[in-house]
């Protein structure tokens, strides 16, 4: 079990990791910049969107190429 004083040396630790300007380091490099849980899950369900976009394109085209061979089969067939 966490007592109280450990989770305020883990908040204290938080806030100096992510507050950039307490570091001896100022160069303009993203000191604080930390990706979350929340950030990938984002980006996750981002990426799955995209994923389905183009499965979906993919079927279409697929549909459109048949439509098209079965016209030129048709055409070729009357000739």
């Amino acid at each position: 079990m966490i007592n109280k004083v450990d989770l305020k040396q883990v908040v204290d630790l938080r806030k100096k990791k992510k507050d950039p300007t307490k570091s001896n380091n100022n160069n303009n490099s993203l000191v604080g910049a930390e990706v979350t849980s929340d950030d990938l899950a984002i980006i996750g369900a981002g990426l799955t969107v995209l994923g389905d976009l183009f499965a979906f394109l993919s079927l279409v085209k697929v549909r459109e190429e048949e439509i098209e061979a079965a016209t030129e089969e048709g055409k070729s067939l009357k000739e």
